[in-house]
């Protein structure tokens, strides 16, 4: 084959990899030249971290129009019993986590980048504290994420996993007996009235749309 042949089938590749990954595809400099480069090796870390977070954390819109393009899922033949199916309804405390860890990430950035005016021992102690103050709340937000990590997943909402229902069930019971968080993410205010993300059950909306999903692939 020529290097125009070998190089058709690397864009081809590359094609079809960014329709189902979202990025290029992996080790085409071997098939292009027919060996591997440095260059070649350091594409394809960049895409698999790319792919990590975009499979982990954007993907679950896109495995939904592929169903309903391939006819995987045909609204017609099934019934959804809220039009609220695509909205965000884990518990607002969850949901906040990675924004309090982009906020401490921030200040603990801003501290050692902005300029400041001369401090006395006294300011440079308030100083102390507050880089100490945020970066345990970056530790905490961190960790959070590591260990409920199946909440944070995009699965997919029409068809959804059966392992999808299981895994962010478990995540969001064990989330409800964290020493810091869990009474709020468990909380019903006075008056009989759910937090966002609470059904009439106690449950969790999402969570309910992802048994429905389990249900439709039995």
């Amino acid at each position: 084959m020529t290097n125009y042949s070998f190089s058709a089938w690397a864009d081809n590749a590359d094609v079809v990899s960014r329709a189902y990954s979202g990025t290029g595809a992996l080790k085409t400099d071997f098939t292009r030249t027919g060996k591997r480069t440095k260059a070649g090796a350091l594409a394809d870390l960049s895409n698999s971290i790319t792919r990590y977070f975009r499979n982990n954390f954007a993907d679950g819109p896109r495995q939904d129009a592929y169903d309903l393009f391939l006819g995987n899922y045909l609204p017609s033949a099934n019934n959804i019993s809220s039009t609220l199916l695509f909205v965000d309804r884990r518990p607002i405390v969850v949901q906040s986590v990675p924004y309090i860890l982009y906020a401490a990430l921030f200040f603990e950035f801003a501290t050692f980048v902005l300029p400041r005016q001369g401090e006395g021992t006294s300011g440079q102690l308030t100083m102390r504290v507050f880089v100490l103050f945020w970066l345990a709340v970056a530790l905490w937000a961190a960790m959070f994420l590591k260990e409920y990590g199946m909440l944070y997943v995009s699965w997919p909402k029409l068809n959804v996993p059966a392992h999808a229902a299981e895994g962010y069930n478990d995540a969001l019971n064990r989330a409800k007996k964290d020493v810091i968080v869990g009474k709020w993410i468990d909380h019903i205010p006075a008056g009989g009235h759910h937090s966002r993300g609470e059904s009439l059950g106690g449950g969790n909306l999402r969570l309910m749309h992802l048994e429905e999903g389990k249900k439709r692939i039995e």
